[in-house]
C-alpha cells in the first residue's frame, strides 16, 4: 500500500507517515511498536514541489492528504520565500486537524503563510471556516494570476477543486494533484 511521506526531504533519520486507521493495512501499521522492522520500497511518487518557487502557492488537503503537502510546505519555509502560501485543510471535526499546532505557529511566524482549516461537522464553538475546502477556496482565492495549486486528498474533493480552479482561470500546467481512492 502506498503512503505519502510526511517528513521533510532533508530528514535522513526516519520516515514519517500519516496514517488513518481504516482497514487491514492501516490497522497493521498502527499496531506496530517502536523497533518493529518493515520492508519498504520508495519513494516512488511524482507529486513534489516544483522548484524554484516562482509563484504564490495554494495547498488544498483533506484528512491524511496533508501528509503529501507537509514536506512541500516545510521545504518552502526552510529555504525562505516572499511568495504568499495558502493552506486550505479540510477535516470533519476540530480534533481531526492533524499538525494544527505546527501550522498555527508557522502562520504566526510567517506573515505570508495563511492557514485556513475548514470543518464539515464543526460544533457551535468553532470560530473558523465551515463546510468544505472548496467553499473556503472560492471565498479567498479569486485571482489565478501568478499562482500554482497543489491538491491532495479524497478523489471527489481533488476533482472538484481542480474543476473550480480551472473555472477561475488557473493554467492547467499550474494545477498539481494526487488523489486518494
Amino acid at each position: 500500500k502506498p503512503y505519502s511521506i510526511a517528513s521533510p526531504p532533508w530528514n535522513k533519520d526516519y520516515v514519517e507517515l500519516c496514517i488513518r486507521k481504516a482497514g487491514l493495512v492501516s490497522d497493521y501499521m498502527c499496531s506496530l511498536k517502536p523497533g518493529d522492522k518493515l520492508d519498504v520500497m520508495g519513494p516512488a511518487g511524482h507529486f513534489v514541489l516544483k522548484e524554484p518557487v516562482q509563484n504564490d502557492i495554494i495547498f488544498v488537503a483533506t484528512g491524511t492528504g496533508i501528509s503529501a503537502l507537509l514536506p512541500m510546505i516545510d521545504s518552502i519555509f526552510e529555504k525562505g520565500t516572499d511568495k504568499e502560501v495558502w493552506l486550505f485543510f479540510g477535516n470533519r471535526t476540530e480534533d481531526e486537524i492533524i499538525y494544527r499546532n505546527y501550522f498555527e505557529e508557522l502562520a504566526r511566524s510567517n506573515k505570508n503563510f495563511h492557514f485556513v482549516p475548514v470543518l464539515s461537522r464543526a460544533d457551535e464553538s468553532w470560530q473558523g471556516e465551515r463546510g468544505h475546502v472548496q467553499d473556503a477556496l472560492r471565498k479567498y482565492i479569486t485571482d489565478p494570476s501568478n499562482k500554482e495549486i497543489y491538491i491532495c486528498g479524497i478523489l471527489a474533493m481533488v476533482e472538484e477543486v481542480a474543476k473550480i480552479v480551472e473555472g477561475l482561470g488557473f493554467e492547467k500546467d499550474k494545477i498539481y494533484f494526487e488523489k486518494y481512492v
